[in-house]
This record gives structure tokens, sequence and C-alpha cells, in this order.
């Protein structure tokens, strides 16, 4: 079986678990549902990946990758140089399978649809374009984390809610806990999104999933998926064959439970585990049709339902 829609290189190497030492979109993107609901049309690609517009110091909208499995933000150098972004440092990220040292620039704000958050430190990389097509940064959970955001990929929007509001009181469906620190080679691990399952035919134990929109087949950090039904594929790993085999095992299990609901005939890839990681693995967000994460409450639905009033833009009187 092959698995034709497998995306992870190097510079995704590098954002999973990634951490430091110590104007508007156009009116076509910008739909504004109430003072503190926005929400911006996206594009899905064939690989799945969530192709989102981002404002830079009211420049733009440029393509960035909307990238949750990355805990910060990264724009293309010669987009840097472009738009005269300060270079204030350099700083080495430490990732799952690899770490490099890249350029911090200063940006006085980022913004998707008029969301907007000021002022701050993001990474610049020749890289970003490898991620996806030609985008060029990706935006991660240093910016979606001042937000409660519900991601659609049937209808291609995401809606960003900035304060205490109507998202996380209406959205219906079971509220799985979300982790969002944990401990990293000994360091505080910021930014990210950790949930909890089970594979029953790997003993059923409790397992610490990052949930990823930057990766479109689960992976599991570990040499052994099982024997039964294991074997070995040639993964498009791009830049990632420097650090691991090309041939990664892999195995379709029965059902991976998510709290109480469970995703049957799921194949997963498993990747070797360093020592240090403290997750068990990759669970993209691209196996849900939509869902919901609430930072200020700290849980996730997947497969939410809202009411119908919350999609239909205010009317002005």
């Amino acid at each position: 079986m092959s698995l034709p829609y497998y995306r992870f290189n190097r510079l995704r190497a590098l954002v999973i678990l990634a951490m430091c030492v110590t104007a508007a979109a156009s009116a076509q993107d910008q739909i504004r549902l109430t003072s503190r609901i926005v929400m911006a049309k996206i594009k899905v690609d064939d690989l799945s990946m969530i192709i989102v517009p981002v404002s830079i110091n009211g420049s733009g909208p440029y393509d960035f990758l909307l990238d949750t499995g990355a805990a910060k933000s990264m724009v293309d150098r010669k987009l840097a140089n472009e738009l005269a972004l300060p270079r204030v440092g350099e700083k080495t990220v430490v990732g799952a399978l690899a770490s490099t040292a890249m350029f911090v620039v200063h940006v006085n704000s980022l913004s998707v649809a008029g969301a907007s958050v000021s002022g701050g430190e993001i990474f610049s990389s020749d890289s970003v374009a490898t991620v996806s097509g030609k985008v060029r940064g990706v935006l991660g959970e240093d910016f979606l984390k001042n937000f409660d955001l519900l991601v659609d990929y049937r209808h291609q929007v995401i809606e960003l809610e900035s304060s205490t509001g109507s998202l996380a009181d209406t959205a219906g469906g079971e509220h799985l806990p979300l982790q969002l620190d944990g401990i990293y080679q000994g360091q505080p691990a910021r930014n990210r999104l950790v949930v909890s399952g089970s594979i029953p035919e790997l003993g059923g134990r409790p397992m610490t999933l990052l949930l990823d929109s930057g990766t479109n087949h689960m992976v599991l950090f570990r040499d052994d998926l099982g024997a039964r039904g294991a074997h070995s594929e040639t993964v498009r790993a791009g830049f990632l064959g420097s650090w691991i085999t090309p041939d990664a095992a892999t195995r379709t299990f029965r059902s991976l439970s998510l709290g109480k609901s469970s995703v049957d005939d799921l194949t997963v890839v498993g990747l070797s585990r360093r020592p240090y990681a403290d997750i068990d693995g990759l669970l993209p967000t691209s196996m849900f049709h939509s869902i919901f994460i609430s930072h200020r409450d700290r849980f996730v639905i997947l497969n939410p339902s809202f009411p119908k009033i919350l999609t239909k833009p205010q009317e002005s009187k």
C-alpha cells in the first residue's frame, strides 16, 4: 500500500515541538460575523495542507501554511527582506528529529482577515516554500493561541474569536482536554496542542498526540508498530531523508479511540522515537471534516456542530 499524500520534510522536523533557546486581508477574504469573530477563506491543497491569507505589518495578504503543530511562526527570508523586517538575532530551533539555527525577525503585526496580533518575533527561513507549494510562511501556535479557532475543511473557511464569546459556548460535541505545555529536552515546551488517544491493538494505553494541521498521516514515534500487518513503505519524506531511513514502518489499525469517539481503519506511519521527546505522535486535523480548538478553555471538539445562526454574517442596520 503506497502513501502518496504523506507530507514531511526538514522544516517540519524542526517546527514540530519547536522551541526557542530561552492593512487587513482583501474584502473577498474577510467576513465579520460579530465584533469578536472573523471568518477567512482558506485553500486546502491536494495534500490536505491549509493555506491561509496572512498580512504582515499591514502588507499582503500572503499565502501561509496554517500549522497547529508549529510552536513558532516563520516567514520566507526573501519576503522578510522585501518587507525590511528587522533582524533581531539568531536562535537554535530544536525539533523532533533535527535542530538548526534560524534568524529571528521582528514584526509589528500579523493578521488574518482582521484578526490581528501585534508585536513579536518570528523565525526567518529559506526552507519555508518546501512545506507546501509556494507559501511565503508558516502561521503557528504563537499566533493561533490568541484565539479560539474553528477549522472547517468542508467549506474551506476558518473562524477566529479573540475573546470570551459564542464559539466555545455554543459548539456542540465532546470536549477533549488539551495540554498546551510540556517538557522537551528538559526545558519547558509551549504553544502546543496535545490530546490523549489510544489504539486497542497497541495495548490500549493512553498516548499523547500533537494535534497537527501540518501533516496528513498519523505518525507514531516508535520503531515497533506491532508484528501483525506491519510493513515498510517508501515514504515521500522530502528533506527528512537526511535524518531517517526512507523506508518507514506503516500499519493500518482497526481504530483509534479519542474520548468517546473513534477513527476506524487508520493507517499509521512509524518513525524512530527520540529519547527526550515527550509526545507519542502526531494527529492530523485533516482526519476530521472540521475541528474546534478553544485555547482559552483548553479543549478541542472533533467534528463540532453549531447553530446555523453562527455561520451567517451579522446584518448591518
